[in-house]
């Protein structure tokens, strides 16, 4: 059940549904999922673990809240862990893997015509997950997999802009070029290029906040 309810939360959050800096309320969480406290206060405390709630004394639980410099931070390492990862996929890459890294080029093109977000997501989760195995350094992708959720989550912002959505695919499909032209260069440099405009983008979205 406590599995259940954190899946729920994390999803919710992920998705916008419970936005950065609202309350968690404890009781009308509970009621609307049928559960008992309990075990939405283990899922509530394990998301604080990973950073994703952030408890504030004698007021509650709140989604956090991510500051232009976290954002920043975090995406420096991303984009140095990714761009190492595609150089070394690249660099040994069979047709086979090749293959599925351009299936999943093609199902994010297909859900971007058709405004399916939340597939368009995925398959773009799934693309940088595909690449970091395929990289065959098992630190990296386990440093990558500690990011994961903050990076779902900050990328959920990047992704409410059309504008952005459709960058994005280009840059994948740049991406997806030097792949199969076996060239780690140019895959490392598009890639460091498709991070840094979807961080330059998020950045943007949390200042107009800010300032609205």
């Amino acid at each position: 059940m406590k599995q259940e309810v954190y899946n729920h939360l994390l999803q919710a959050i992920i998705q916008g549904e419970l936005e950065p800096g609202k309350q968690l309320d404890e009781k009308e969480i509970s009621e609307s999922l049928g559960v008992s406290r309990t075990p939405l206060r283990e899922a509530i405390n394990r998301l604080a673990q990973e950073g994703i709630v952030m408890e504030i004394p004698y007021r509650g639980n709140f989604v956090r809240k991510f500051s232009t410099k976290e954002v920043t931070d975090l995406y420096a390492v991303r984009q140095t862990l990714e761009v190492m990862a595609i150089r070394l996929a690249v660099a040994h890459m069979t047709t086979e893997e090749a293959d599925a890294i351009a299936d999943l080029v093609h199902l994010t093109a297909k859900a971007e015509e058709e405004g399916d977000l939340a597939s368009y997501a995925k398959y773009d989760t799934d693309f940088h997950n595909l690449i970091a195995v395929f990289s065959g350094n098992q630190m990296l992708n386990q440093m990558l997999n500690s990011m994961s959720t903050q990076i779902k989550i900050i990328r959920h912002m990047a992704n409410s802009s059309e504008k952005v959505v459709k960058k994005a695919q280009f840059d994948r499909e740049l991406i997806l070029k030097a792949i199969m032209n076996r060239d780690p260069e140019a895959a490392g440099q598009f890639m460091q290029e498709h991070i840094q405009h979807v961080m330059e983008e998020v950045i943007h979205h949390l200042e107009d906040t800010t300032e609205s």
